[in-house]
């Protein structure tokens, strides 16, 4: 193959289609994956420092607005639900591992997790 037909078949395969692709193709990936990779990203500010390093936990899950079905079901998951601590945006959780706590703060929705007491 010569340098001029190298440099046609580039220019045919990385023309300004392919890149418009490859745009569209990242900022789909964007969407699915911003939500998940912002909360793995804020994990730590939404968790109390007296929380790491234990074994199962009691917790409170604070959320800054008024939960839906959805909500309450998804916390749900992740320990043993107790009802609310007092508001309507505070959720008890008991027996939370170590893992489902890592991935409850996870939550980009959720505002934040103290211990219960």
């Amino acid at each position: 193959m010569s340098g001029n037909s190298a440099q046609k078949l580039r220019r045919r395969i990385f023309n300004v289609s392919t890149g418009k692709l490859a745009i569209g193709v990242l900022l789909i990936w964007g969407i699915i994956s911003g939500q998940g990779l912002a909360g793995y990203l804020t994990k730590d500010s939404r968790l109390s420092p007296g929380l790491l390093g234990q074994d199962a936990v009691d917790v409170v899950v604070v959320l800054d607005f008024a939960p839906e079905r959805f909500h309450n079901e998804q916390i749900a998951r992740y320990g043993v639900f107790s009802g609310r601590d007092g508001d309507v945006t505070r959720f008890r959780l008991r027996n939370v591992s170590p893992g489902q706590l890592e991935a409850l703060s996870s939550l980009v929705w959720i505002s934040r997790i103290e211990p219960l007491t």
